[in-house]
């Protein structure tokens, strides 16, 4: 039984430290662009060896795609969606502001993710792929209320999605319009597509 302890204590230990790791590269990241981190500061701030933390990540991409990992699984949950269906547009709303505030305050990290050097490595869009996938079961929950959406329903959602997530890395890369006026646009956005999509057919 003691045994058994130790070995939980250990496991528990290692857990947090790499958490802190984990921390001090969204911290990083948000602020400097992935070429100007250098593993060698990651270790000095973290307050470890080089060797260290090589135990944790083998390399600086490793290191970096575990952040990333880390900050979609942080913001998939900022952006989950409350209040239910009644209060759909609401419930939009408040991700959709989260969302946007949390791109602001971690800006190189989103660039890099969407434009930055590792932009293409196969892993990274693996992970922005599957934050978009997920928005885009939520959206579909709440505005279809629990519904089956249509085919162009989808079509629509992942389109805006696209479109949310585009104009997100333009406007953090000019920082205009405002962050409210932003929001307030692509709501508008997405209740039109999905109003549009939900509409029928014109006869010709």
């Amino acid at each position: 039984m003691a045994a058994q302890q130790a070995v939980r204590r250990r496991r528990l230990d290692v857990e947090a430290r790499r958490g802190e790791l984990l921390r001090l590269g969204m911290e990083l990241f948000a602020t400097r662009a992935y070429d100007e981190v250098a593993i060698e500061e990651i270790a000095e701030r973290a307050g470890i060896s080089r060797g260290l933390l090589y135990h944790y990540f083998p390399t600086k991409r490793d290191f970096y795609l575990a952040v990333t990992g880390a900050a979609v699984d942080e913001i998939g949950e900022l952006t989950r969606p409350r209040g239910g269906a009644a209060a759909a547009l609401d419930s939009v709303a408040t991700s959709l502001d989260a969302y946007l505030a949390y791109a602001e305050s971690h800006a190189h990290g989103f660039l890099t993710a969407h434009r930055g050097a590792l932009a293409g490595d196969a892993e990274v869009r693996a992970m922005v792929q599957r934050s978009r996938e997920r928005q885009v079961a939520r959206l579909l929950d709440v505005l279809a209320a629990g519904g089956r959406p249509s085919p162009l329903a989808r079509l629509a959602v992942h389109g805006w999605i696209a479109l949310a997530q585009d104009a997100t890395v333009r406007w953090l890369e000019q920082r205009r319009p405002s962050r409210a006026r932003l929001a307030k646009w692509l709501l508008q956005t997405l209740e039109c597509a999905w109003a549009a999509a939900a509409a029928p057919p014109r006869a010709d």
